[in-house]
């Protein structure tokens, strides 16, 4: 049977970073199975990481599957120097000129390419961000874009739990956000243009149908690698409720609110594991010795992968008090492992978790969330059989959102354009 050839944009493309890189890289690998898979994917530095990983890859035994292609396309000095340019203190903006530059190179070899020999559609992978959907919907074959994320935005109420620097940054993006969502004509036009759409969070969906007035299938631009042997965790009565906590000491990720929740507890047994460190870590442990609960937490830093999925594994539940993520790693992670989460209804996180597999909090304002947290962990202590009942749904919801069936939806979208 004759391979289908698709064309898919990944600028972040590595077998061995995390993040964007790393969902390129499942994702290229995961289509190849099926298709002739032709990957542009590209690098701002000098030194070129993205080459050097592959390189590194290939130098150390790794194959390509069957059927990939790989083009790295390295920006020009133009692209190089608006990326350096969004690295001072209020230009993020930068980046996405920087981007825009790089993506217009991706679509001159596109086009030299489907020239060669003709791609039957084109994928727009990464970046996830809403605003720059890059130019291969140009290249006049059936256009595939996402899922996207970036519409959602940090509640006001919010940004005073933050430092100066990141009140400026994250106020700044939300007018920013507002504005754009609502006038950026090449990203209405790209999505008019779009066979199918994907979008992360209820945000981006609402972007999608309401301001742009297209169609859009929710779906996390990430998946869960599945865990053979889990079994579903138990909390005893009586037992002391393990919780962990992982991300970097940023105000976005707002640990403040769950260490103010859990300073009304110091009646029950419980303790904190936290993992990750970061600019705020001075000021979050100060809190954390003034409302008298520094002796029931551990201070992991940043551990190695392995170290960390350890540390998860001994818990009973993950806190996740994020305010601004597109899918967070770790909340897949956990279910992976079978560990409940507790976090806001917001976000990807929002997507990923029901309430078979965790406990959601409105995202309303710092005094609601505090009050959402504690209560969701007076709901644990209270109940500890629904450690168990959570846990079993976990590992299930993991399932749901695995690797595997992220591939299957695209497959099953691209295989609907060609049964027309």
């Amino acid at each position: 049977m004759k391979r289908r050839r698709i064309l898919l944009s990944c600028f972040y493309f590595s077998p061995y970073r995390g993040s964007e890189a790393g969902v390129g890289w499942r994702v290229a690998t995961g289509l190849a199975a099926k298709y002739d898979v032709t990957v542009l994917c590209g690098d701002f530095t000098p030194q070129g990481i993205t080459a050097g990983d592959l390189r590194k890859y290939r130098e150390a035994g790794g194959e390509f599957p069957p059927g990939l292609e790989v083009h790295e396309i390295r920006a020009d000095e133009c692209a190089q120097a608006l990326h350096r340019i969004h690295a001072l203190p209020g230009m993020w903006a930068f980046y996405y000129l920087a981007y825009a530059r790089w993506q217009r190179q991706a679509l001159k070899l596109a086009q030299e390419l489907h020239a060669r020999l003709p791609f039957e559609l084109a994928h727009h992978v990464n970046i996830i961000g809403f605003r720059e959907p890059g130019y291969l919907w140009r290249l006049g074959i059936p256009w595939f874009w996402g899922p996207i994320a970036g519409a959602s935005m940090i509640l006001w109420p919010y940004l005073a739990l933050m430092s100066r620097a990141e009140k400026f940054r994250w106020g700044s993006r939300n007018i920013l956000n507002a504005w754009q969502i609502r006038t950026n004509r090449r990203c209405r036009e790209a999505a008019c243009h779009a066979r199918h759409i994907w979008a992360v969070t209820p945000e981006d969906c609402r972007m999608v149908t309401d301001v742009w007035g297209c169609k859009v299938e929710p779906m996390l631009e990430t998946g869960a690698s599945l865990v053979e042997g889990v079994t579903p965790r138990m909390l005893a009565r009586g037992e002391t409720l393990k919780l962990v906590w992982s991300g970097l000491f940023q105000g976005r990720k707002a640990l403040p609110l769950v260490l103010e929740a859990l300073g009304t507890l110091k009646d029950r047994k419980w303790t904190l594991s936290i993992l990750g460190n970061g600019p705020e870590a001075q000021s979050w442990k100060d809190i954390a010795r003034t409302i008298d609960v520094a002796d029931r937490i551990e201070w992991c830093g940043m551990l190695p992968r392995d170290g960390a999925l350890e540390v998860m594994r001994d818990s009973h539940v993950l806190l996740h008090s994020s305010l601004k993520e597109g899918t967070p790693h770790v909340v897949l992670e956990a279910l992976a492992l079978g560990v409940p989460v507790i976090c806001h209804d917001a976000c990807g996180m929002g997507t990923a978790v029901t309430d078979s597999c965790g406990i959601k909090i409105p995202m309303i304002n710092p005094r609601v969330s505090v009050a959402g947290f504690r209560q969701a962990l007076q709901r644990v202590l209270d109940e500890p059989e629904l450690v168990e009942r959570l846990s079993r749904g976990a590992i299930q919801r993991a399932s749901e959102l695995s690797w595997q069936s992220n591939m299957d939806r695209y497959s099953r979208a691209y295989e609907t354009l060609w049964a027309d």
